[in-house]
């Protein structure tokens, strides 16, 4: 059972039904953007994915899951290159930092007992500062993470958006990781 935040144009979703190797039995994709707010790709693919029997929900904060998602535990939760697309300091710290710690705690009370989260980032100094990572963990009750490469052509017809344009973090860098997080005992 897998849940996608912050999906953007759902991209991701669908790209990750088509890989056999994820074991995909049901799947929630959600996006921050309300429905009506949805580009054309968007809205196309979030109509493919609900054809396929994904719930796709829209008008979701990842960092308060639960105001808009229903009580249900997944294995995995997912959250593919974080970014509220701004450098402004939040609580005096670097608001992607606080982004990835709220979502942490949100998605706490949404994973099985044994399950994990994911973030995929850009693979750079700039990025591991802007996010810090396992701070982040640390305040959220979460291990430190694993690192793993994420290899974008893995993911056939992956297109990732920006938050507040239509330009990607995928086509100015070449480097990125995914980022296993689970919860402490």
């Amino acid at each position: 059972d897998t849940l996608l935040v912050g999906e953007g144009n759902l991209s991701f979703a669908k790209s990750l039904l088509r890989l056999a190797a994820a074991q995909i039995t049901y799947m929630t994709a959600t996006t921050f953007e309300k429905e009506s707010d949805l580009n054309d790709e968007a809205a196309s693919n979030a109509r493919d994915l609900k054809r396929l029997g994904v719930l796709v929900l829209h008008s979701i904060d990842a960092t308060q899951l639960k105001k808009n998602l229903r009580s249900y535990q997944y294995d995995t939760i997912i959250f593919q290159f974080p970014n509220v697309g701004s450098r402004e300091a939040k609580y005096g710290h670097n608001p992607n930092h606080v982004l990835i710690r709220n979502f942490l705690r949100s998605a706490a009370d949404f994973l099985k007992p044994s399950g994990r989260v994911i973030i995929s980032a850009v693979d750079s100094p700039h990025y591991q500062g802007a996010f810090r990572l396992e701070e982040a963990a640390e305040f959220a009750n979460y291990e430190t993470p694993e690192t793993y490469p994420f290899d974008l052509s893995m993911f056939s017809g992956y297109s990732h958006t920006n938050t507040n344009d239509e330009e990607s973090v995928l086509d100015d860098h070449n480097r990125f990781v995914s980022r296993v997080f689970r919860q402490k005992l």
